[in-house]
């Protein structure tokens, strides 16, 4: 597949939905890659998202997985990287998708009077599975993503908290 490093800030927007300009004469599908980096709280040789890049504008398709990916090739310039290990996400968890997902849970655990553990999280075995099953993608995601954020003081990594009890 073709990939293309582009700065973490952009690498957000694009994620989150925000125009980002590209080079008119880039066109095609890409893996974005967030460079190499130390801006805290930023994600770093991380690949994100597959996009759709043309007349200098890039359309997000799919979230990835989180995956390293550090080759040094300057800013906006195509190159090619193995397939096999990237993973697309059935959600994006950035956009309304998520909030969604959310939601659905927040209704059930409204009525649930089930077991809980310690820190009051409820068995993904006590929820139905189409609500159970893309909250394990979420934080099966977040605890990916957070290895690549740039982190020096904990702060993102202390805010990423499974949704489910380890019982599960």
């Amino acid at each position: 597949m073709k990939a293309i490093n582009i700065p973490a800030q952009d690498l957000m927007k694009v994620i989150a939905g925000q125009n980002v300009a590209a080079n008119e004469q880039i066109r095609g599908e890409f893996l974005l890659v967030a460079a190499s980096n130390d801006h805290d709280q930023l994600p770093s040789a991380m690949a994100g998202a597959i996009a759709d890049i043309a007349l200098g504008q890039v359309q997000l398709q799919a979230l990835v997985h989180p995956l390293r990916i550090d080759v040094d090739q300057p800013l906006w310039t195509a190159y090619t990287v193995e397939d096999d290990f990237i993973k697309k996400e059935r959600h994006n968890w950035f956009g309304p998708e998520a909030l969604v997902i959310e939601k659905r849970f927040a209704d059930f655990l409204k009525d649930y009077q089930g077991p809980r553990d310690t820190d009051g999280r409820v068995p993904a075995s006590a929820v139905p599975k189409e609500i159970a099953e893309p909250l394990l993608l979420s934080d099966a995601y977040w605890q990916a993503y957070a290895n690549f954020v740039n982190d020096p003081d904990g702060r993102f990594k202390a805010q990423i908290k499974p949704i489910f009890s380890r019982q599960s």
